[in-house]
């Protein structure tokens, strides 16, 4: 299998796999979440469904909401090879189908319908970045109190900004908080960072973040402040996709520096 359709009126996903990763292609690019993707594959395609139909003849597919324009898309293809299936459900636990071109009607004990919307909030990654700490070469953050570069040297972290330099213990609090976000930066929030207001913000970020790992590839993280909860993300200045960020996640990079001296426990 290496494409999944899923389409529902003007809604429509787009997967594709790619080196191994299913990866959304349309309406943007993005990793696919690899949990809805299993589930999907176990609920539709290894779903168990009574051979017989349900219902026959040309009014069936009237008769259960199957219709082209209302009823549920799916098509999965394999190189040349496809199937394209039609669902509905009309209230009922269980989810009403057909393949297209043919009018006999099934039933699927699944909700496939409720759980597989062709919508991007459902389908894509949560997954801003991830960086585990041996991946990791530096961090450099510059804020409006300071800029700063943690750099690492093995199992040794050290700290540098323009008035000291230091050695970071390997338990420090701060350091750990950064490490553990680079680890799993995710949001289920996203923004078009193409729109004015968004423009004008990220023209004075409030931080921004070069994240080098061990290969001296560099990805850049700018900040913004929405409110006092809420800040966006744009990775490599690229304004397509915004990411929501807590207030949290930002903290961890605007820490004092004397912080970075302390020994926990």
């Amino acid at each position: 299998m290496d494409k999944i359709e899923i389409w529902e009126g003007e809604d429509r996903v787009d997967m594709a796999m790619v080196e191994g990763i299913w990866k959304i292609s349309e309406p943007v690019v993005w990793n696919a979440d690899s949990t809805k993707v299993a589930g999907f594959f176990e609920d539709v395609l290894a779903a168990r469904y009574a051979t017989t139909p349900m219902s026959l003849g040309p009014d069936a597919p009237n008769r259960y909401n199957l219709q082209e324009d209302s009823a549920m898309h799916v098509r999965v293809s394999s190189g040349n090879k496809s199937v394209h299936l039609l669902f509905s459900n009309m209230g009922n636990p269980w989810d009403y189908f057909r393949f297209a071109g043919d009018d006999n009607v099934y039933q699927v004990k699944s909700k496939v319908v409720q759980r597989y919307q062709p919508l991007m909030l459902t389908w894509r990654s949560p997954i801003v970045l991830q960086y585990f700490e041996e991946d990791l070469a530096s961090i450099r953050a510059k804020h409006a109190d300071n800029d700063y570069t943690l750099t690492r040297d093995g199992s040794r972290w050290v700290y540098q900004d323009a008035r000291q330099t230091f050695d970071v213990y390997f338990d420090n609090f701060a350091l750990i908080k950064i490490i553990s976000i680079l680890q799993n930066m995710r949001t289920y929030v996203f923004a078009d960072g193409r729109e004015e207001h968004f423009t004008e913000a990220f023209k004075t970020p409030e931080l921004e973040v070069w994240i080098t790992d061990t290969e001296a590839k560099t990805r850049k993280l700018s900040f913004v402040k929405v409110d006092n909860e809420r800040y966006m993300l744009m990775v490599d200045d690229d304004p397509h996709v915004l990411y929501q960020m807590g207030f949290d996640t930002v903290f961890r990079f605007m820490r004092n520096p004397e912080i970075f001296k302390r020994v926990s426990g």
